[in-house]
């Protein structure tokens, strides 16, 4: 993904007439934004206005629609206890019998013949026991069976309201209207069906009606993610009939509405998601972006069209530009005008014309005396190897060690016949570390058993290539200023690993070391304290790392991490450069 939004970076901002192109388009999205945005703001304040004003007007409705239905049921309980012959017929000292009962049955039946779509049964009761359950119409009623509970009533005689598992009762004790002795009692069962259509909420919109005790009347609709406990908690906050914008979960934002019933009983809670409101202004920001869209693609592709022909000048001096990037400076602008496109094609000829006069008279000069200094610094390593070789051989010589001496010889000429035979500056690692090999058997038949090597490459390197005597003047120079200094045996490791800088090899020796003063006076090739002996004077490092730089650059060569008495390590970086095939080298010279 990366990758991919770099090469788009790359794509867009790599012409003019691209990057006119996208802030055009910017400048399109953000004015289109804009419109949709403010559009947005405005109506969606104005249809919140709306919303707010006609939310109170509907939970004002439902409240008076429920305010209305316990009305009728209050009077039609009254009307109930007051009949005369219900009166007659339940105020009497002994139960009353089956042809009472069949009689009370059809007078309650005939006083609520146009109210029983309000009820689903209705109970009655003397003083001791059930009398009957009348199941109105079609209704299932919720209870297949209720016991008496004298505490349930009012003592007084006024009509209560009980909600019990989701069952709506209007309850009423019966009194005897002279004496107000209680003779029975009526507990009617609400349809719940009756007081959901008394709601008329729309599908959008939860509306509860709750009980004094926060048990819910009638529901609109379920919700299981909406708690309605915490819903009504959060009403009884709110100021009556002013509708406020809150917070609740599982919704972001919510438009509540609460009225409570003129009883005092009852309180209607309405909420509705605001994106439900903002449906309205969210369909016109959605239609006026789209209307922006294809009006700033039609505006993209008109003003692609129309500077194709005024920028093609500007596309050709790219293409001339892309030669010279090749190092082609032939190639002249051809540039017939006389605006700023033709001033810039005519410097631009001027430009290649004095490039070319640099190549011929500065840049080759330059190479040909960077050639002859790196000549000169790898000329200086040959004498000085050979110096200290010979030194060695003239001291085993010298204590009679004949055997020893041929075997130094024929090491050396080993070294000699490679270095005059090779013609290449560049050689694999692998080679080099022959001569490596040849050198170490010269010093280890000077210095015997008193010092230890210890070779780990890496196998993946020994192909890659490296520049010749790299690493003889540096494993040269462990030997003389580390080891043979230090008191008792020492020990010395070469390694070679791969990574993603390229090839590292290190030379570590256990040596006398050398403070940073010196080490840096060697890699600089200044003179220091320490770092003179009658076998040399180190400038063999500095000359590794003139060379190396030479070749590849500031980014690589030397670096030596050292301490007086810790040893010393000598880290050389390299390119991983692999030696080309002969048939590659045939083709691409062909």
């Amino acid at each position: 993904m990366k990758q991919l939004l770099h090469n788009l970076n790359d794509y867009l901002f790599s012409s003019v007439k691209r990057k006119m192109m996208v802030l055009i388009s910017a400048t399109m999205v953000l004015v289109v934004g804009a419109i949709v945005v403010f559009t947005y703001k405005v109506s969606i304040h104005l249809q919140m206005n709306d919303a707010k004003a006609s939310d109170a007007s509907k939970v004002r409705f439902i409240s008076d629609n429920i305010d209305e239905t316990v009305i009728s049921i209050t009077r039609l309980m009254d009307s109930l206890t007051q009949d005369t012959e219900i009166q007659a017929l339940m105020d009497k000292p002994e139960k009353p019998g089956f042809f009472e009962v069949e009689q009370l049955e059809n007078l309650f039946l005939s006083k609520i013949m146009y109210t029983s779509e309000m009820f689903d049964s209705i109970y009655l009761f003397d003083t001791k026991e059930r009398l009957f359950q009348l199941k109105l119409g079609d209704h299932e009623g919720s209870r297949e069976r209720l016991n008496l509970n004298k505490y349930r009533y009012d003592t007084i005689g006024r009509t209560t309201w009980r909600i019990d598992d989701g069952t709506v009762f209007a309850e009423k004790m019966l009194r005897q209207r002279e004496s107000l002795r209680t003779i029975g009692y009526i507990s009617m069962e609400v349809n719940k069906a009756y007081l959901k259509n008394r709601l008329q909420s729309e599908g959008n919109r939860f509306t509860y009606v709750y009980d004094e005790n926060g048990g819910i009347l009638v529901g609109s609709q379920e919700d299981r993610g909406l708690n309605t406990e915490e819903l009504f908690a959060r009403a009884k906050l709110e100021m009556n009939g002013v509708p406020i914008v809150v917070g609740i979960p599982p919704y972001k934002n919510m438009l509540l509405t609460t009225h409570l019933s003129k009883y005092g009983k009852w309180r209607v809670v309405s909420v509705v998601p605001v994106k439900e409101i903002a449906r309205g202004p969210e369909l016109i920001g959605l239609w006026i972006a789209i209307i922006g869209i294809l009006g700033a693609l039609s505006g993209i592709a008109i003003f692609w069209y129309s500077t194709s022909r005024l920028i093609a000048p500007l596309h050709d001096l790219k293409k001339l530009m892309d030669l010279a990037d090749i190092d082609n400076y032939q190639q002249p602008a051809d540039i017939r005008r006389r605006d700023e496109f033709g001033r810039l094609g005519r410097s631009f000829n001027h430009m290649m014309r004095k490039i070319n006069h640099l190549i011929s008279e500065v840049y080759q000069k330059e190479i040909a005396q960077k050639e002859s200094e790196y000549k000169a610094l790898k000329a200086q390593i040959n004498p000085h190897f050979l110096y200290n070789t010979l030194d060695t051989i003239r001291w085993l010589a010298m204590y009679g060690e004949t055997e020893r001496v041929e075997k130094v010889a024929v090491s050396l000429a080993q070294i000699l016949k490679g270095s005059l035979t090779e013609s290449k500056d560049m050689v694999p690692i692998r080679k080099e570390m022959a001569f490596i090999d040849a050198y170490l058997a010269i010093q280890m038949n000077r210095f015997e058993h008193r010092i230890s090597v210890t070779i780990h490459m890496d196998e993946r390197i020994m192909d890659m290539l490296i520049p010749r005597f790299v690493l003889q003047p540096i494993i040269e120079n462990a030997f003389i200023h580390g080891l043979e200094p230090k008191m008792g045996a020492g020990n010395l490791v070469i390694q070679g690993s791969l990574g993603a800088g390229g090839v590292t090899i290190r030379i570590i020796d256990d040596g006398v070391g050398m403070d940073e003063e010196t080490a840096a006076a060697l890699l600089s090739g200044s003179k220091a304290a320490g770092i003179t002996s009658k076998t040399g004077s180190g400038s063999g490092i500095n000359n590794v790392q003139e060379r190396v730089r030479a070749l590849f650059g500031e980014s690589y060569g030397l670096s030596i991490h050292s301490g007086n008495g810790t040893g010393t390590i000598v880290e050389v970086s390299l390119p991983a450069k692999q030696e080309q095939p002969v048939t590659a080298i045939v083709q691409g010279g062909g």
